[in-house]
């Protein structure tokens, strides 16, 4: 009926003394690490080198941009005509044990003007019901495919909202912010090629217009756990020339419990970013491979005061090309930043997270609700034998 904490404590106490263990060597081996960044970004001709793996090899790691690799940049002023509109979503999962099959949307934002002072916060939610939508082909619909739907609606009410705001007043600088990575990442094994091919379209079309609007997109990844960079130091530093050993370090740290982020805790004083790379990958391809280029980029910025706290920062090449659109988007995040004081995070995805959650309460009224509309129109419903003895047991 519960979970017995008392069978657990000796492994409790096994995975502090692995914990303990895993940070000492972390810290013996940062400084080394740390060395040999410095030493990577004495490395001629390196963009070219990781442009030369990543087409051979296979290798995914981070390529320089424009700046040299060691390269930080304190935090720029915040313009005074500024608006920040940020998105965030949150779904409802179809339940076949439910009494109504259906799955929900809901795409919160939150919009804060600088020059004028004001914000605006809603939510826009949708119900899905329809056969077609919920069983496409005939099989129900996955969540790696309402994940995929979310993602798109997200980036398509920014855009909306990016461009009725650029169109009210256009000396105001607009900024669009979305929370986590800016790539829609589709599992093409499990999505139907007409659904991705169709979402592709919608989401690169988004993107599109803010590139013609030159209003920056950021996708802001908290607490990032990848490792691009030490890739890219690996690669820099090794000088054999052999494929397979290149092919081989693609998909692990080559610095064993150290990611990017230990790295640039080390490396970035408070409110400074890293320089500006770009992912080499096969899904960055999709995003390379076509103009306006989307190809993603990305910088860490230490957005903490007291401790470091870094975060990957996600534009698209058009965004990070143009240095005057980079030190926006810099310096917004970190005036968001310091508004949420002891656990630095941008504002305004807190609050676009807020108008998009869906409680478990406001999840069970929905359901009693479809239920409700089902019965009046002469329809017997019920939820599953196995969902009403759970609720029951849960009770208890």
């Amino acid at each position: 009926m519960t979970l017995r904490l008392h069978k657990v404590t000796q492994q409790v106490d096994r995975l502090r003394e692995n914990a303990v263990a895993r940070a000492g060597k972390v810290r013996a081996e940062l400084p080394k690490v740390e060395k040999m960044f410095r030493r990577a970004d004495q490395t001629g001709d390196l963009h070219d080198k990781a442009r030369r793996a990543a087409e051979k090899d296979q290798w995914n790691g981070a390529m320089p941009a424009v700046e040299a690799i060691a390269f930080t940049k304190e935090p720029p002023a915040v313009p005074a005509a500024v608006t920040l509109i940020a998105a965030d979503g949150s779904q409802v999962y179809p339940d076949t044990h439910a009494a109504s099959l259906f799955y929900a949307v809901n795409i919160g934002y939150f919009l804060l003007r600088f020059k004028a002072g004001t914000s605006e916060a809603d939510s826009e939610p949708t119900i899905v019901f329809d056969e077609e939508s919920l069983a496409p082909g005939g099989n129900l619909i996955s969540k790696t495919v309402i994940d995929a739907r979310r993602t798109v609606e997200e980036m398509s009410a920014l855009e909306r909202l990016a461009g009725r705001e650029r169109a009210a007043d256009p000396d105001v600088a607009v900024v669009a912010l979305a929370d986590g990575t800016l790539a829609l990442r589709i599992d093409e094994r499990t999505v139907p090629p007409a659904e991705c091919d169709a979402l592709q379209k919608k989401y690169f079309a988004a993107i599109d217009r803010l590139a013609a609007a030159r209003i920056p997109v950021a996708g802001y990844v908290a607490r990032p756990g990848r490792f691009p960079v030490l890739s890219l130091i690996d690669l820099a530093l090794d000088a054999s020339p052999d494929s397979a050993a290149a092919r081989s370090r693609s998909g692990r740290s080559p610095f064993p419990g150290i990611d990017d982020r230990l790295l640039f805790e080390q490396l970035l004083p408070a409110g400074h970013r890293s320089a500006v790379f770009e992912f080499a990958s096969d899904l960055n391809n999709r995003y390379r491979n076509r103009e306006p280029n989307q190809s993603v980029h990305f910088f860490y910025l230490n957005a903490g005061k007291r401790y470091p706290v870094i975060a990957r920062v996600e534009i698209p090449e058009w965004t990070a090309k143009d240095p005057a659109l980079v030190d926006l988007v810099h310096a917004v995040l970190i005036e968001q930043c310091s508004v949420t004081l002891n656990d630095p995070y941008p504002y305004a995805l807190i609050r676009a997270d807020e108008e998009a959650f869906v409680s478990g309460q406001e999840k069970n009224y929905l359901e009693d609700q479809m239920a409700v509309a089902l019965i009046r129109g002469g329809l017997q419903v019920k939820r599953s034998e196995k969902l009403s003895h759970k609720g029951r047991a849960r009770k208890r």
